[in-house]
């Protein structure tokens, strides 16, 4: 009888156990949700370019791009198939519309490629990104051709990212014209990784979190209490939350003049490779610089200009102008090369919200420049 009773005492001690820890965990779930829902991560709500826009919805935004699941490896790459309530990841994990391989009869295809400006971090819906706006341009527009606009934007992506894809990946898709936008993001990784990515490891945490997202994508606690210790970080550090702090390591400008010269003859060189590669399978590759907030004449509003001062004003945008310099010679192997750089000369509305990322209206701004670039291409085509 002992024997007996001490087998059901451990099997009640088991089963209280188990009990226990999922009282415990949904606790810690809730308090998280709670926490994660008063204290948001996205620089566009800090800045509050959405005045419009209630708290819920803003937050709604914020939380699904963050929950947007990445393969893990050296090159970022979106898992397929996921959609909240304002982004949809297609079949081939790209933002916007499902797509087929092989490209439909009678139709020009036109992928941009870029980073979280292109895919649209801060965007509203996947219809108010660059590429978004620009496929509602077309479709409005007097071209009778069916033509296909694809979000091929990757947060973090660089030309080294970029050029591989373009090479491995976006040539399966038969594109007609290739659209490369950046510069914000070539110019600030750090030279190490630039000249060898390789060297870039993903940190365990991020495969752990990672693993979540793909199989349990309803248990928020990872992601949750990822940023909830980012935010604790932040406050031992002193950080100010109302201008977010882009150089925590102590820089006094976003760009690091040191190399800044041959980082751009290396880009250069990468986008050359790609224009040479398009120019050899049959497409038109485009590159063009992005802005970055301080370029051009665009009139600053209050919160424009005291983030413009915390990355460090005229300073940081002449080191981005010698980037630019990667830019000379390149149209005698592009299709075409644009510099953005001027894109929001006068126009007085609040568009940044951070070093380069933009608010819808800056999308549309920047996909209306190219419509009319890329028009009279289309037009002769059909």
């Amino acid at each position: 009888r002992s024997i007996m009773y001490v087998q059901v005492s451990y099997k009640k001690q088991f089963v209280l156990g188990i009990i226990f820890l999922i009282i415990t965990l949904s606790a810690v779930e809730g308090l998280l949700r709670i926490d994660n829902y008063f204290n948001h991560q996205c620089y566009f709500m800090s800045s509050n370019i959405y005045p419009d826009l209630d708290y819920n919805t803003q937050k709604q935004i914020c939380d699904n791009y963050r929950d947007i699941a990445y393969l893990t490896g050296i090159d970022r790459q979106i898992l397929p198939n996921q959609e909240n309530k304002t982004i949809h990841i297609n079949n081939f994990g790209m933002r916007g519309p499902d797509i087929t391989q092989d490209k439909p009869n009678d139709t020009y295809r036109i992928f941009i490629i870029g980073g979280s400006t292109v895919y649209g971090s801060g965007s509203t819906s996947d219809k108010t990104t660059i590429p978004g706006f620009l496929q509602e341009k077309i479709d409005n527009s007097v071209i009778d051709q069916k033509v296909q606009v694809i979000n091929a934007g990757i947060m973090g992506s660089t030309s080294i990212e970029e050029v591989f894809r373009i090479k491995n990946d976006l040539r399966n898709f038969d594109p007609d014209m290739i659209i490369i936008y950046h510069g914000v993001n070539d110019a600030g990784i750090s030279w190490e990784r630039y000249t060898d990515h390789t060297n870039f490891k993903i940190l365990p945490e991020k495969k752990i979190l990672t693993f979540f997202q793909i199989h349990l994508p309803e248990y928020k606690t990872p992601i949750n209490a990822l940023y909830f210790i980012e935010r604790i970080k932040e406050g031992i550090s002193g950080n100010d939350n109302s201008i977010p702090n882009t150089m925590a390591d102590g820089r006094e400008t976003h760009y690091i003049l040191e190399h800044m010269l041959e980082r751009s003859s290396l880009w250069h060189n990468r986008i050359k490779d790609a224009c040479e590669f398009g120019n050899e399978n049959g497409f038109k590759t485009m590159v063009i610089l992005q802005p970055t907030l301080g370029t051009g004449n665009k009139p600053l509003v209050e919160y424009e200009h005291s983030y413009y001062l915390s990355v460090g004003g005229e300073k940081n945008t002449e080191i981005y102008d010698i980037f630019s310099n990667g830019l000379l010679g390149l149209e005698n192997y592009c299709y075409k090369v644009e510099d953005f750089r001027n894109i929001f000369d006068n126009v007085p509305e609040f568009i940044y919200f951070d070093n380069a990322h933009l608010a819808d209206y800056g999308n549309e701004v920047v996909s209306q420049r190219m419509f009319e670039i890329i028009m009279s291409t289309i037009l002769d085509t059909e």
